[in-house]
């Protein structure tokens, strides 16, 4: 009588340790670039002071994420060897008031320079951290292929 077929459990690009933590850089970077397109859309409002998503918030995110990492060996069949990563960190950011160096008279806080340098900044780091991303699936796909693929 043959054994019941298990299913093959598929690795997520998550489970690699830097994956995780760059695809955490994206979506921090990511939620940053929309709340300083919220202060730029309110540039003209009345008494709105801006926010900002800290780089200690990602910090503090990266930080929780190493410290709690754990990787535990679960053997789902005699001679086969799985690993686990139980990851932490989060990736909900608070953003905070930050307001710029300078008040209009109707209490507007949005310096649009100010505004336009942190997105390029944001802008820079993100495509940086994409760029890890994209060049750490490719170096798997090519150490996945079979010799002469």
């Amino acid at each position: 009588m043959a054994a019941p077929k298990r299913e093959a459990k598929r690795m997520r690009p998550d489970d690699i340790p830097v994956l995780g933590i760059l695809r955490q850089a994206l979506g921090y970077h990511s939620d940053r670039q929309r709340v300083i397109a919220e202060n730029v859309a309110n540039a003209n409002t009345p008494g709105y002071v801006p926010d900002d998503i800290p780089q200690s918030e990602f910090e503090r995110a990266l930080s929780g994420a190493q410290t709690t990492r754990r990787v535990t060996l679960n053997a789902t069949e005699s001679g086969h060897i799985q690993g686990r990563v139980n990851s932490g960190g989060s990736g909900a950011w608070r953003a905070m008031a930050a307001p710029d160096s300078e008040t209009t008279i109707n209490g507007n806080a949005v310096v649009l320079e100010e505004q336009m340098v942190r997105s390029g900044e944001n802008r820079m780091r993100f495509e940086t951290a994409l760029g890890l991303y994209q060049k750490s699936l490719s170096l798997i796909r090519m150490a996945a292929r079979g010799p002469g693929a």
